[in-house]
């Protein structure tokens, strides 16, 4: 019976619309690299309870640590490129199922019929085909004829009308017309023409045939919901709320079930009669009936396999995201995941954030649970309180067991992060201790970026990348290295060999483009023996931590001159190597960046916040001079040549064409001075090819 109850999560979801989860949007996205989760992402999710989680991952966390399920046998799962950036320190709500249930693929969710009543069209077919062959007085040839009229339902479900005529005209057996009639009847069903529907299916509930009768007192409280809900719905497909429902088309179909439940208890489709008598109840504004529902449900919750994920849902859709669905609740795991929820800020919400008082109200319901209602207002003192002491007093050191729940893991992360916000002195100890326990999916991770916050903002960055340092995760190094590293820690980490390659060129591609950027030209020149041969020069720049291949090769390989005369890159440098302010060498080195797409290599452009990961300021000496640095610096110069003169004021003006934004990195500046460039090249150097080739500034 068990089984089949955890079925009925995803029956109801069969014949809801697609609502939205109030909790996040499975998107592509850069994560704010920080610790602290107050606000809503849209993949910030933390493999720790917080209020900026999504709510269904907050609650799957609870569940799991309810059963003390581990994640022994699980890995991550693959990355994608739209998740790369993500590591292992941040996950959506698809990447988490994927994580705990291998089986489980998004596509899986979709079909021909999916959101509407005609899902349940091919899981109906086995059945009725079983249905069939069980029937020893159906003869064969009717059973034939049978299973060929069935076919005209997803003719239905496709849109087209079936003409009373297509029914076959040679079914004479009473097992023949038995199904014949509940095809008649599901035709109606499909149809929405509800009262055909009821007769066919009232008609049908004493039946002789076992498998009909049973289909037939299940279908006819179906009927029944589908027809008060017609009205539910608005045009986005929004609960309208339950004035808009049928309820006494409603009451009859809650009787339908409770009766099929009742005649046929652990019958085959006792799990989706058990799921749509949840959904009369929604539709019906009974929230106190449907939260004692879940809490029942959640109560006999297996953490594991795809049923939780899927109830998870129905709960976040139909009570967690509904005011009036919070106000019932008391039930202590789904009174966790609200109070976070409230925790968040009152303009993301549209409700007022939780406070003091209410939480202290509620410390009954969490009978039997005070590790979770401590955990709750050690939140709420760090997140709307700010009392970093509060938190350490209600959250005691644990950070030395072997393994953690999710809700244990989340009162030591707390607790740490409490002490960084106090910047104690142990707070680095304490996570290198908590690194030994974390062993669940996405804590190791999580804890690893705590350290390395630490460390960053501490001035121990070589401590992140010293032998045998517990940071490992790839993202947390890659962003330090793109972002803080100086050439030391780069050239280490680009000769690397204990690190996965693509650390160790975008170590090697960081190390060489900011020595080009900050004129460390004979650093270069040097390190530039570290590209091979073989280096890829790649398809293009745009993001060295999501790009699968890192276009190292570029810096020997790259282009170097298009209309306007350059030598190699390597000449260039060199060059510039003996005289930084040679004015073609300059030019030349914009050529490159130019011509290799290095203008839209945006992951330079901006550090992250001072509070994250990469936040601080970059130990790479000099000062970065971009591409419209080195026109400026040409036009500026009195030595330089009139056709560089020339070359670079073309260029500068380019630089914002043609959507009048700064392409070439620096400082935008002010339409007055492109135009200034674009008239002093037409009035200085009038016989110029460029000063004839620019007809407009921007």
């Amino acid at each position: 019976m068990k089984r089949s109850l955890w079925m009925a999560g995803a029956v109801l979801g069969i014949f809801a619309p697609a609502l939205p989860a109030g909790a996040s949007g499975d998107y592509g996205c850069e994560p704010s690299w920080t610790l602290a989760s107050q606000a809503l992402g849209t993949c910030a999710d933390r493999g720790m309870l917080a209020p900026g989680n999504d709510t269904r991952t907050n609650l799957f966390f609870l569940l799991r640590g309810q059963q003390a399920a581990t994640s022994a046998g699980l890995s991550y799962p693959s990355s994608e490129y739209d998740d790369r950036t993500l590591g292992h320190n941040f996950f959506t709500w698809a990447l988490l199922r994927k994580a705990f249930d291998p089986a489980y693929a998004e596509a899986e969710e979709q079909g021909a019929f999916h959101g509407s009543r005609c899902i349940s069209l091919a899981s109906g077919a086995q059945d009725f085909a079983a249905a069939m062959a069980a029937s020893r007085k159906l003869p064969a040839s009717e059973r034939t004829a049978l299973a060929e009229a069935r076919g005209l339902l997803v003719q239905q479900c496709n849109g087209t009308a079936v003409d009373a005529a297509a029914w076959p005209a040679t079914i004479e057996s009473k097992p023949g017309q038995e199904f014949l009639a509940y095809l008649k009847a599901a035709r109606a069903f499909y149809g929405e023409v509800w009262e055909d529907a009821r007769q066919g299916f009232a008609g049908l509930r004493k039946a002789r045939d076992p498998w009909v009768a049973e289909a037939a007192a299940y279908m006819l409280p179906r009927v029944e919901l589908n027809a008060a809900q017609a009205d539910s719905f608005d045009e986005w497909g929004s609960f309208a709320g339950p004035e808009k429902s049928d309820l006494a088309a409603l009451a009859r179909a809650r009787a339908g079930f409770e009766a099929y439940l009742k005649r046929f208890a652990g019958g085959r489709y006792a799990a989706s009669a058990s799921g749509l008598l949840r959904r009369v109840q929604w539709l019906s504004g009974d929230v106190a009936g449907l939260a004692r529902a879940y809490e029942r449900l959640l109560a006999a919750a297996p953490a594991g396999g795809p049923a939780a994920p899927a109830m998870i849902e129905e709960i976040d859709n139909k009570l967690l995201m509904a005011q009036a669905g919070r106000e019932k609740v008391d039930a202590p795991l789904l009174l966790a995941t609200i109070d976070l929820l409230l925790m968040r800020d009152a303009e993301e919400t549209g409700v007022p954030v939780l406070t003091a008082e209410a939480l202290a109200a509620q410390q009954p319901h969490f009978a039997g649970h005070s590790d979770l209602y401590g955990f709750v207002a050690a939140s709420h003192a760090y997140y709307v309180g700010g009392d970093m002491r509060r938190v350490l007093e209600l959250i005691p050191d644990d950070a030395r067991q072997p393994a953690y729940t999710p809700l244990a893991f989340s009162r030591q992360m707390l607790r740490g992060m409490a002490l960084a916000a106090l910047k104690d002195r142990n707070e680095a100890g304490f996570w290198r201790e908590l690194l030994g326990g974390a062993q669940g999916l996405y804590q190791r991770p999580l804890v690893e970026l705590a350290l390395a916050l630490n460390y960053e903002h501490s001035g121990r960055l070589e401590d992140v990348f010293a032998a045998g340092s517990p940071i490992g995760e790839t993202a947390i190094r890659e962003i330090l290295l793109q972002y803080v590293a100086g050439p030391e820690i780069l050239r280490v980490q680009a000769g690397n060999a204990a690190r996965p390659q693509h650390e160790r060129a975008l170590a090697l591609f960081t190390l060489l483009h900011k020595q080009l950027l900050h004129g460390n030209y004979a650093g270069f020149l040097a390190d530039s023996a570290l590209v091979g041969s073989a280096a890829d020069a790649g398809q293009g720049l745009w993001d060295l931590r999501t790009q699968e291949e890192i276009p190292v090769g570029l810096f020997r390989a790259g282009r170097w001159s298009d209309g306007y005369a350059c030598p190699a890159l390597a000449t260039t440098v060199a060059t510039l190597a003996r005289s930084p302010r040679d004015a073609r060498a300059r030019l030349c080195l914009g050529e490159f960046y130019r011509l290799n797409g290095f203008d839209d290599l945006q992951t330079f452009a901006a550090g992250p916040e001072s509070d994250e990961l990469g936040g601080s300021a970059s130990r790479f000496p000099g000062k970065p001079v971009e591409r419209d640095g080195l026109y400026a610096a040409v036009i500026a110069d009195p030595g330089a040549a009139p056709a560089e003169k020339a070359y670079a004021l073309y260029r500068a003006v380019q630089c914002y064409a043609p959507s009048g934004n700064n392409s070439c990195g620096g400082a935008e500046v002010d339409q007055s001075q492109r135009k200034a460039w674009f008239q002093r090249l037409k009035k200085d150097y009038p016989d110029s090819q460029w000063a004839r080739a620019l007809r407009y500034y921007w």
